[in-house]
């Protein structure tokens, strides 16, 4: 049986690839982060191949700790899907001083220093995996060249989004010799999954539709996999 590491799995895109790598028939392990979400525990309820593991990716031990844990349980990993994101504070920009360089930080530590740590961490264990297949979620707002257009705003997501994209290239440069394949990719602008299931009325697309495209898209073997590209629901591809 497969299996897949999905970060940020309790609620939105990370929660509809859950539903998504279960239907496939893999056994899931998804990192949980809220405490007050339980739509994971429902969904295992369901399944007994969902293992909820708690992790945070902003802390160095925690993905160690998930590390032991996925060791112990399976001992190989076929597919890690680093989705867990952190927005940052949306008043912190650079025009009103003093800069809350902490926040700047916090976002840093999750956004763009946890899926390098999440990757060298699992490693091993994708070692003895099949697919060796590292997927990471990103955004349109980590495209420097489209950021010249847009006015002033919250400078922390946008920033450690840009890195992430450069700390993808940087592993893709460094393990697509050794056999392992890379997506990154852009899922839009999604409604936020409430703690009790529902979804907000504002924002473009339904987490479940934009789940089922991108775990199409993970899943799928490409022709061209010495490219890096990231794409977006539509498949288009989106400058980095």
């Amino acid at each position: 049986m497969r299996s897949v590491l999905i970060t940020g799995a309790d609620r939105g895109l990370g929660l509809s690839l859950c539903k998504e790598y279960l239907g496939r028939g893999f056994t899931v392990f998804a990192g949980k982060y809220m405490e007050d979400y339980t739509l994971l525990e429902d969904l295992g309820e369901k399944d007994q191949n969902l293992c909820v593991i708690w992790l945070d990716m902003g802390c160095e031990k925690s993905i160690k700790n998930a590390v032991s844990a996925v060791t112990e349980i399976a001992g190989r990993l076929d597919m890690l899907i680093s989705n867990a994101a952190l927005m940052g504070k949306f008043d912190c920009d650079l025009y009103a001083p003093p800069m809350d360089l902490e926040a700047v930080w916090d976002t840093f530590r999750v956004n763009a220093l946890g899926p390098m740590r999440l990757a060298e961490g699992f490693l091993p264990l994708m070692e003895r995996g099949g697919d060796k297949r590292l997927c990471f979620v990103s955004s349109e707002v980590g495209c420097i060249a489209l950021m010249k257009h847009r006015g002033d705003g919250p400078y922390p997501y946008p920033m450690s989004k840009a890195a992430l994209n450069m700390g993808v290239r940087m592993l893709h440069n460094h393990l697509y010799e050794r056999g392992y394949t890379f997506r990154l990719f852009h899922p839009g602008w999604m409604k936020r999954r409430m703690a009790d299931g529902s979804l907000s009325e504002t924002a473009r697309f339904d987490p479940d539709d934009i789940g089922r495209i991108a775990a199409r898209y993970f899943d799928k073997n490409l022709g061209d996999e010495h490219r890096l590209v990231m794409v977006d629901y539509s498949r288009y591809e989106w400058p980095f």
